[in-house]
């Protein structure tokens, strides 16, 4: 009982730290290597689930572990992300991301203040997020170019900031970093995992949650059109902070461009899901990886724009954004990999992973407590840090533990707590998108967080529903 204090102690530590906006990445590697200290200081250490060289000497035995974490994490699933952060890099230099934000919401602006542009706007946004995974550089560009386009189409500008908000959550993709270590962890291919699995449970979600907006959104214009504040007929339709100036610029140049730049972000999806057909059908042998196929898509882009700029030399000269960004990658989500890796080897050092397996096994009842109390702890992170990436990544490293030995189903977990932590996220006032978002139209972060709870509630539980009704 009392390591299981210790470890529910060092959870609420990482929590606190987070609060505190400590980087997300450094608290809990802290609080991880700390409990693996912990338990080498009190004879616990267990090297079970890591292949080390063992010295003899607990502590140092212990900094092997993290030294195993680190190589295994950044040589495998960390590389493709880190890759794929690269191609998102180059793809925002030459203004295709932009371009593909402009092609889609432009359409738009021919309906005319019928709120049943806001399930058709939600879905749009939630296919821009295909091409741009960050929640918060999604949301910059969704400000200068869907939030404009909405507010002259007749909606009010707490709706569209509602939708621009949300727009980035349980869209399934093999290019989001949470799924692709997903897939790693359950040992199945990235669009079996995604396609065959996730996308059972979120699709029918984000359908049914885009519907509930549209219910919430025009609920809440009623309450305050008859509050009739004066402050909120103020739209900062054109209102971009500075820091939203590097979104501007690459707007500009998204007007010169060809329209099909539009489709260039989206070449490693298309790749994948190709390759994936062929090979089902029986074409080819294999099913593409996330890291060749955007290697080969980077290439394709690259050429591409030589021939537009008429200059070898300059195209290739810029590829080194593709490096900038995969530095970006290593010390974002791979970061919080490796971190999410100690803790959690931690954790299984004091015992929890067993007491939990103890309880699970045998009894479907108690595993779908066990990951309900995970949904929970996830969504309580997420809504307190405003982050989806962290609390995602801290619990997710254990489901492959607690599957094998009960009988919990992994990807239905895993599936339920990916989405929990990207759904709540966005109803915490000091998540980014929403800083964004509420400071492009002049409101106060709470006052958008009313317009995102309901909805984003109410897809968190669908989600878990779904998970458990729809994955086998």
């Amino acid at each position: 009982m009392l390591y299981l204090i210790i470890a529910l102690a060092a959870i609420a530590a990482v929590m606190w730290l987070i609060y505190k906006k400590v980087h997300a990445a450094a608290a809990i590697f802290g609080v991880g290597v700390l409990l693996l200290m912990i338990a080498a200081l009190t004879n616990r250490a267990d090297m079970r689930t890591v292949e080390i060289e063992a010295t003899g000497n607990a502590f140092y035995d212990q900094l092997l572990v993290v030294d195993a974490l680190f190589k295994s994490r950044f040589s495998g699933i960390g590389m493709a992300i880190m890759v794929l952060f690269g191609f998102v890099s180059y793809m925002r230099h030459i203004g295709a991301d932009a371009k593909t934000v402009v092609v889609l919401s432009s359409p738009l602006k021919r309906f005319r203040g019928s709120y049943w542009l806001v399930p058709v706007g939600l879905l749009i946004g939630s296919l821009l997020s295909l091409v741009i995974p960050s929640a918060a550089a999604l949301s910059l560009l969704l400000v200068a170019t869907l939030l404009p386009a909405l507010i002259a189409a007749g909606l009010t500008p707490l709706t569209v900031a509602a939708l621009v908000v949300t727009s980035s959550t349980i869209i399934p993709t093999p290019l989001e970093a949470g799924l692709i270590q997903g897939a790693d962890l359950t040992n199945m291919s990235v669009t079996e995992f995604v396609y065959g699995s996730v996308a059972r449970a979120t699709v029918p979600a984000l359908l049914i949650t885009a519907f509930v907006h549209m219910w919430w959104q025009k609920h809440c214009d009623k309450v305050d059109a008859r509050k009739a504040h004066a402050d909120d007929a103020t739209a900062g339709s054109d209102t971009l902070s500075e820091s939203d100036r590097a979104t501007r610029e690459a707007l500009e140049r998204a007007k010169g461009l060809p329209g099909f730049y539009a489709v260039l972000p989206l070449m490693p999806l298309l790749l994948i899901i190709v390759s994936a057909i062929l090979n089902r059908t029986g074409v080819i042998p294999f099913e593409a990886d996330i890291l060749p196929v955007t290697v080969v898509s980077l290439f394709i882009a690259m050429l591409i724009e030589a021939i537009r700029i008429r200059s070898i030399t300059e195209s290739m000269d810029s590829t080194a954004h593709f490096f900038k960004g995969m530095g970006e990658g290593a010390a974002g989500v791979v970061a919080l990999l490796v971190a999410a890796a100690v803790l959690v080897e931690g954790i299984t050092q004091m015992g929890v992973i067993d007491m939990l397996v103890n309880a699970a096994e045998g009894s479907t009842g108690a595993a779908v407590i066990i990951v309900l109390i995970f949904v929970g702890a996830t969504a309580l992170m997420a809504a307190l840090t405003g982050s989806g990436t962290a609390p995602y990544f801290a619990f997710s490293e254990v489901v492959p533990g607690l599957a094998a030995q009960t009988s919990i189903n992994a990807p239905q977990m895993l599936t339920a707590i990916w989405g929990t932590s990207n759904l709540i996220r966005q109803v915490s006032p000091v998540n980014a998108a929403v800083l964004i978002v509420s400071g492009a139209i002049n409101v106060n972060p709470i006052r958008l967080v009313k317009r995102t709870c309901v909805p984003m509630i109410a897809a968190a539980v669908l989600n878990v529903v779904f998970s458990f009704l729809f994955i086998g």
